[in-house]
């Protein structure tokens, strides 16, 4: 396909520039997917720290002490962003968890015995995990794993995401035609020089470039 030199200009002022806009909106999404993800991480570590001190070890039982309290509102309704809690034994098995799972577990993951963090599925949903080992005499007993839900979290992104495509294909189509018109009006005293030079002729000298 040939290209006028008014419209390879343009394209390749579009493109540099769409790369530009593409690295940067890039690292908009990526910050703020960083932050949401932090934010997240160090909620669920301090939900798993402050219930590691509301368990009791019995030789080699992890149970959690006062049930009764996990019959409180967050710990029942899913509609207030509840937090899962379960313990594992130091082997992953499974030995106690908050009754708002009901009749579900949280998965065990074997590479992250020191505070590893990950998403799960539970239910068909997102989830975020932390698990932290449960330590007595510098021995790993167990394990505390919380887990969030990740749903609100991942549609911020998602429709960040959208946002930004969409601004991006938008910015595109009004760069191109406001570089090609930029382009057309930089290259008139080259257009001139070119229509002057081709009047003159031996028979015709009195054009100057």
């Amino acid at each position: 396909m040939n290209l006028s030199f008014k419209n390879r200009i343009a394209l390749h002022y579009m493109l540099a520039t769409a790369i530009i806009m593409a690295v940067a909106f890039l690292a908009v999404y990526f910050v703020v997917e960083s932050v949401v993800y932090r934010n997240i991480d160090r909620d669920l570590s301090f939900e798993a720290e402050k219930h590691t001190a509301e368990i009791k070890i019995v030789g080699d039982s992890i149970k959690i002490k006062n049930k009764k309290e996990w019959e409180e509102k967050e710990h029942r309704e899913v509609q207030v962003n509840p937090v899962f809690i379960q313990i594992l034994d130091k082997n992953g098995v499974f030995m106690d968890k908050s009754p708002n799972l009901k009749e579900n577990q949280l998965v065990y993951n074997s590479k992250a015995t020191f505070g590893g963090r990950y998403n799960e599925i539970l239910n068909n949903k997102p989830i975020r995990q932390v698990q932290l080992p449960i330590e007595e005499r510098g021995k790993i007993k167990g394990f505390i794993v919380a887990a969030m839900s990740l749903e609100a979290s991942q549609m911020v992104l998602l429709n960040l995401r959208n946002i930004l495509l969409v601004v991006y294909l938008f910015l595109l189509a009004s760069l191109y035609f406001i570089s090609k018109y930029i382009a057309g009006r930089s290259i008139i005293p080259v257009i001139n020089v070119i229509e002057t030079t081709n009047r003159i002729t031996k028979n015709n000298l009195n054009e100057r470039v």
